[in-house]
């Protein structure tokens, strides 16, 4: 677990921006080992400050750890914000929503440095993305009744790939041989009871997310 705490500030303020304001943000200056920071124009900030606090607002959010492990992310605190705006960190590569005043986001990470994954919203999109996939009709579940996925995939699209990935963000079960039929089914050895993203790759480049409850 990287113990590492780095404090970040988002204040809002009518004289300020989405972009770079003088005497409104702060650099980030001495990156740690393990680091987060705001993304302003692909630099680092410690401070935002910005006029934006629509439901439609993001904040990127840059991540930076030295080993692979647990990082987390919190609310230390708050001040003078509603107590009906919604807070979530959106995961833009398994594309979840994380609520932070319901608990902590917690994900594991591979060492590396990830500039365009995370971002802070205030509100939370559909779990399954609308792109190609979606519009050509392919859906992808988790059956607990059979404890298989299962591909409904009623137009033939050609699919590369299903990928299984924890709540962690961890990979846990990648399927290459995909059936060419309409409706198809593929074991899932040893998943523990919990929240796992499917993620579906066509062979034309589109990918659709989906989050399920395996009990």
């Amino acid at each position: 677990i990287n113990t590492i705490h780095r404090q970040l500030l988002l204040t809002i303020d009518e004289n300020a921006s989405m972009d770079v304001d003088w005497a409104y943000d702060a650099k980030l200056n001495e990156v740690q080992i393990d680091d987060m920071f705001w993304s302003i124009n692909n630099e680092a900030y410690v401070i935002q400050a910005s006029d934006e606090a629509e439901t439609s607002s993001v904040y990127p959010l840059g991540i930076k750890t030295d080993t692979d492990g647990l990082n987390t992310i919190t609310i230390d605190a708050l001040e003078n914000v509603p107590d009906d705006m919604d807070i979530y960190v959106h995961d833009t590569q398994l594309d979840t929503y994380h609520d932070l005043r319901a608990s902590d986001f917690e994900i594991f990470l591979n060492a590396g440095e990830y500039t365009d994954r995370f971002e802070i919203t205030f509100s939370e999109s559909s779990v399954l993305s609308t792109n190609e996939a979606v519009k050509d009709g392919i859906d992808i579940l988790y059956s607990n009744d059979i404890d298989k996925i299962v591909l409904i995939n009623p137009n033939l699209i050609e699919i590369e790939s299903i990928e299984l990935f924890n709540i962690l963000g961890q990979s846990v079960s990648t399927i290459k041989d995909i059936s060419e039929s309409g409706y198809s089914e593929y074991d899932v050895k040893n998943l523990s009871t919990g929240t796992y993203i499917i993620k579906l790759y066509t062979v034309s480049g589109s990918v659709s997310t989906k989050k399920v409850l395996v009990k």
